[in-house]
Order: C-alpha cells, then sequence, then structure tokens
C-alpha cells in the first residue's frame, strides 16, 4: 500500500510538471513571454522569479502569441490580485485591458510590448504579473484559454531613483514552480520509505 502511495505522488508530481511546461500552448493556439529588467542586456523567459523591484522601476514585458486554426486572439496584462501592484507606463494596453483581435487567420502571430512599473499600493511582498490569452473559434463559442504568471517579483518599499541598480537584492536562488510541491514529495516519499524499511 505504502509503495502506491509513493508512486501516486511520484505521478502527479510528474503530470503536474508536464502540464506546466505545456501551459503556453492550447488547441488553438500559443504564446511566449519574456521580460528585461533595468540592468538586463537580453531578455529572460517567463516566468521570472525571485527579482526585486523598487517602486515605479520600470521593466519591460514582451509577450507572442501565435494561432493554430483561423479564430479570435484576445490579450490581457493584469494583475490577479484586487490591488493593482503594477501599472503600464507605454504600451498597446493599460493593466487590466483586454485587446480584442478579431478574424486571425491560422499561423497568425503578433508580438506586443508594454513598459511596467509597481504601482508603491503594494509593497515588501512579492507581487505577480500575469498574461490571459483567450483564442476562440467564431460563431461557435468555442475556446482556449492560456493563463500564466509572467513576473513574479518582491516590491521593495523603496522609491527607485532611476539608477540601474536594480536588483541588488535579487534573489540568487531563484525560486522555481513547484518547489514547495517538489520537497513535500520528497519528504513524504522517504517518510514512507524509512518506515516501510525501518
Amino acid at each position: 500500500m505504502k509503495r502506491y502511495v509513493m508512486f501516486l505522488v511520484l505521478g502527479v508530481f510528474l503530470l503536474s510538471t508536464i502540464e506546466y511546461a505545456k501551459a503556453w500552448e492550447c488547441e488553438y493556439g500559443e504564446a511566449k513571454a519574456w521580460v528585461k529588467l533595468n540592468n538586463d542586456t537580453q531578455w529572460r523567459e517567463a516566468m521570472v522569479d525571485g527579482v526585486t523591484l523598487k517602486v515605479h522601476e520600470p521593466f519591460k514585458v514582451k509577450v507572442w502569441i501565435k494561432t493554430k486554426t483561423e479564430c479570435y486572439a484576445d490579450i490581457e496584462l493584469y494583475d490577479p490580485g484586487i490591488t493593482k501592484v503594477f501599472e503600464v507606463v507605454e504600451g498597446p494596453s493599460k493593466n487590466g485591458e483586454m485587446i480584442y483581435n478579431n478574424n486571425c487567420p491560422a499561423n497568425w502571430t503578433k508580438t506586443y510590448e508594454w513598459i511596467v512599473r509597481p504601482t508603491g499600493e503594494w509593497t515588501g511582498a512579492y507581487g505577480p504579473l500575469n498574461i490571459f490569452v483567450q483564442f476562440t473559434i467564431p460563431n461557435v463559442g468555442d475556446y482556449k484559454k492560456i493563463d500564466k504568471t509572467i513576473i513574479h517579483a518582491y516590491i521593495f518599499p523603496e522609491e527607485w531613483n532611476g539608477s540601474n541598480e536594480n536588483n541588488q537584492n535579487e534573489d540568487k536562488s531563484h525560486h522555481t514552480m513547484g518547489f514547495e510541491f517538489v520537497t513535500l514529495s520528497l519528504a513524504i516519499m522517504l517518510y514512507i520509505w524509512r518506515k516501510r524499511n525501518g
């Protein structure tokens, strides 16, 4: 019985890892996202985690979408919570505003770029910025969506002074998605193994 529990936990972990890897793609389209912090020379592939931003410190967000079939391809950059952690300084839409793309042919692509910064309404904690993409088949009402976090940054409660000293407090351990789940799974498997052999 204990062996089955161990295999069940391992199976759930592997499936969740596979689903996370596929989550930027669906039946009707796909998306990719990148972040470029103030002192970065290259784009970082999303999701970017373990970084620190000061209040009003700008960074760039780039999102690419592609359709696999003829559909509508709507996109929104947004905060998942009630508090507006981020605001758009420059770009094709505001935070929480949908961009509508009707009658897109198959293999249609579009790249969007924003300059975003923390508002200062949420500090001393981590805040996520997400991207939502919905691919809708016209006249049928069938749709698929992609909803992912682009950046998960610690918002330091200090005003940015305009210099490129960004991310001096960057977490070098780089917290990865699902780390707590992996740790918990390993602890459960180790406990079961010790009980069985002990």
